[in-house]
């Protein structure tokens, strides 16, 4: 049978265990009273943020397919007319770009599938050499730089320089 003393000292480690977890409930609980108002402006702002995006109108994106681009009548490239040739094809592509509502990420594949002659030989060496992810990954912008690098040789552009 326990003695008194050890039957009082398993009351008075009962009695400091409930303090203990009477403090700790008490702190845990003034913590998170303090963290109620920012959750609550957390879900606030989500809800409100959630709301305006339900209310807006957009319309929704329709998918761009090539043959917008093609319906568009789009110029075609052959590389053959020399800088004056290639300029003036960069100003129609890209007006045909803008009228078919080509998203960016496709421009160099739209431009490129009206290569004609050596500017589709020029362009099947471009993809082989890149690869065909990297070839058609190029920005527009790329795209044009490549092609000013192939079809206006130094000579010509001084020619042009030089009429104007």
């Amino acid at each position: 049978m326990p003695s008194n003393n050890s039957i009082s000292k398993r009351i008075a480690r009962r009695r400091v265990k409930r303090s203990t977890d009477k403090r700790i409930a008490s702190l845990v609980t003034k913590e998170v009273v303090k963290l109620i108002p920012q959750i609550v402006a957390q879900v606030h702002s989500l809800s409100n943020a959630r709301a305006a995006k339900d209310s807006k109108t957009e319309e929704p994106q329709s998918t761009f397919l090539y043959k917008h681009f093609k319906a568009c009548d789009p110029m075609e490239f052959t590389g053959e007319g020399g800088v004056a040739q290639l300029l003036q094809w960069f100003d129609s592509i890209e007006v045909t770009l803008r009228q078919s509502g080509c998203p960016d990420s496709f421009r160099t594949t739209c431009a490129t599938g009206v290569f004609q002659s050596r500017a589709l030989d020029w362009w099947t060496a471009e993809r082989n050499k890149r690869g065909i992810s990297a070839a058609y990954a190029l920005s527009w912008d790329e795209l044009k730089e490549l092609m000013k690098e192939e079809y206006c040789p130094p000579y010509e552009v001084q020619k042009l320089e030089n009429e104007f």
